[in-house]
């Protein structure tokens, strides 16, 4: 009798968990555009030793396909000051029966070194390879960390095409201590805040799935989240305080800037007599900034309390090497020693632009470098470059918020605008055709701000590397052979120009005895936007460029213009594109065209406005002209 109740309750207890987690019981509108549906999360954090900070996640998500295999997120990080009680998975079919469990044993432990040369950071990971779709997956896990400065914020929406069915966030406090808290986005979905005396609750249910757009803003500005801090927290056994911005980086330069910055002796007196002859703070700036180029290389480094506080002054200048705390602090300490005024300064950089709120001090910061003060403005330093010119930092970290360090405390800034008419490219080119359609040309071209950033890394390319760069840049021209380049790099003025002299077989295409020639050799927009119907996001245009080019082209006397394509001009709120066509003294086919691209957002409606303009460019840049067989 005992069996037979026991398979009957293994049989109840098998389908209740089929009516709770079946890809049927799934509300059908969550499955549109979606590769996983997060159908159950509950997230348990518990703060109220600022010591011991707790978290307990279960999650249960639907995988629906391949492209959603990552979201579960089977994984946990710790260090040597956190630990990962326990972890595990089980997996079941769309009908909701077990087909796999997977313990803390079963989970591959490795060091998350990356591109660090030490690091305690770990990771625990499950690497789970699906049978057949869809699936389900139950995730618990249970940390501890002795760091209460990071709370892991909330994300109910994982990313792009994610649903979610129901996602819990809970957060317990001592009430002495109660987090701040700053929410993203919550208004445009169905998510609500609850608070106790010692408890903050956010709860998200029936979230749709977003789809990826072509240039959507960042998306800090399109999906839920929420942000939590602690006024008085831990980080490595270090109290810390950060009621404001203020506060926090007078604790950042009291307590880990600390102390850092003894030089020995011998680099001192190099140091002041590298900048001897130098007037200016500028130029002895840029001498030390030279001279850490020189010396050192960039490593992470991320031991103990590393991934915040800077290895000392002497140890970089020892060892020669740093990760960015170190350089930048390295470069800092330099700076000092000839009484040039610098600050330590903290950033998001790559593509994490996000925007620091004034009354909400979040220590998440990813970046250091280094800011000199010229009046109300500042050069900004990036210290781990062996290669960017003096003050550049485009394409990293340039145009966002930072916070820098000062003896008064921390301070927002904004780093530098790289706008529309500084970034450019200008080329010149002159070809000659021969009367069998071949080309040779003389390419020419200088590139300034953002532009530079493409160009400057080229001089320690190999050959055969700079060789496929231009076969990948000029991918539309069928065939061609690079005889001979030369580049130029004036890091002082952040300018690069580039020389190169081409063959290129059968570039006009015969017609009969006549020939097809498309004079925009070396800049056809082959790019036109995907078509998106009912489009939900903003269009962002990150930055703005401005392309000029001028193409020279000598024709062989069997060869002459039949007509010249009429001269073109599109101007939008995206941007203006003019191209000319003329013949000089020498009868020469001389092509001109311009191109500017501003720098923008837009709403979503503007998107197909913005394709047919990228569409129309397209189509102009293959213009061709017929070379008619010259008969006298």
């Amino acid at each position: 009798m005992k069996k037979v109740f026991c398979f009957a309750l293994f049989i109840c207890t098998t389908v209740i968990f089929a009516q709770d987690y079946s890809i049927a019981s799934i509300n059908k509108e969550l499955i549109e555009y979606s590769n996983s549906i997060l159908i159950d999360e509950l997230v348990e954090i518990d703060v109220t030793d600022i010591g011991k900070m707790k978290q307990k996640t279960h999650r249960v998500i639907a995988v629906l396909n391949k492209l959603g295999d990552q979201d579960p997120n089977l994984y946990e990080f710790y260090d040597a000051n956190s630990r990962v009680k326990n972890v595990e998975v089980r997996i079941y079919n769309a009908v909701g029966k077990e087909l796999e469990h997977f313990k803390k044993k079963d989970f591959i432990d490795v060091s998350r070194t990356g591109i660090s040369i030490y690091s305690d950071d770990r990771m625990l990971y499950l690497n789970y390879t699906p049978t057949t779709y869809p699936y389900i997956v139950v995730y618990d896990s249970e940390t501890e960390s002795g760091d209460s400065a990071f709370i892991n914020p909330w994300f109910p929406m994982g990313g792009y095409a994610e649903s979610v069915q129901k996602s819990v966030f809970k957060i317990k406090f001592d009430p002495a201590n109660k987090p701040r808290y700053r929410a993203q986005n919550l208004e445009k979905f169905n998510i609500s805040v609850s608070e106790n005396l010692d408890e903050i609750i956010f709860s998200a249910s029936d979230l749709k799935a977003i789809q990826r757009e072509e240039r959507s803003p960042s998306t800090s500005t399109i999906f839920p989240a929420v942000y939590l801090a602690l006024e008085k927290f831990k980080m490595k056994n270090l109290v810390g305080s950060g009621k404001d911005w203020q506060q926090f980086g007078s604790w950042v330069d009291k307590t880990l800037l600390f102390d850092l910055g003894e030089l020995p002796e011998g680099t001192l007196a190099r140091i002041k007599s590298l900048v001897a002859n130098e007037t200016t703070n500028e130029g002895k700036a840029r001498k030390i900034y030279q001279f850490v180029q020189d010396k050192v290389r960039y490593v992470s480094i991320q031991i103990g309390i590393g991934g915040w506080k800077p290895m000392l002054a002497s140890e970089v200048d020892k060892l020669s090497y740093g990760d960015c705390k170190a350089l930048t602090n390295y470069t800092r300490a330099l700076l000092q020693a000839v009484d040039v005024p610098s600050y330590y300064t903290l950033v998001n950089a790559g593509d994490n632009k996000i925007a620091l709120n004034k009354d909400f001090p979040l220590p998440w910061f990813n970046h250091a470098i280094l800011a000199i003060p010229d009046g109300e403005e500042f050069t900004w330093l990036e210290c781990t470059s062996q290669d960017a010119p003096f003050g550049y930092i485009a394409n990293f970290t340039d145009d966002r918020d930072v916070l820098i360090v000062t003896p008064e405390g921390g301070k927002i800034a904004h780093t530098q605008v790289y706008k529309t008419e500084q970034n450019t490219q200008e080329s010149f080119s002159t070809v000659i055709v021969d009367p069998k359609g071949n080309a040779v040309a003389n390419f020419q071209s200088v590139s300034q701000g953002w532009q530079y950033d493409d160009k400057y890394f080229l001089p320690k390319k190999k050959e055969d590397e700079v060789d496929q760069n231009y076969k990948d840049r000029w991918s539309y021209i069928n065939g061609f052979t690079i005889n001979d380049f030369t580049f130029e790099n004036d890091r002082e003025k952040i300018v690069f120009t580039e020389k190169l002299s081409l063959n290129i077989p059968n570039y006009a295409n015969p017609v009969g005895n006549d020939f097809l020639f498309c004079a925009n050799i070396f800049n056809q927009n082959k790019y036109i936007p995907p078509r998106i119907e009912n489009r939900k996001q903003n269009l962002y245009i990150s930055h703005g460029f401005v392309d000029v080019d001028t193409v020279e082209v000598q024709l062989p006397k069997n060869l002459v213009v039949d007509a010249l394509p009429n001269a073109s001009l599109l101007e939008t709120k995206f941007g203006k594109y003019e191209i000319g066509f003329s013949l000089n003294a020498e009868n020469n086919l001389i092509y001109t065209r311009k191109l500017i691209m501003n720098k923008g957002e837009y709403p979503p409606a503007e998107y197909e406005n913005y394709r047919d303009f990228l569409r129309s460019i397209a189509r102009l840049d293959r213009s061709k002209i017929l070379l008619k067989q010259n008969i006298q």
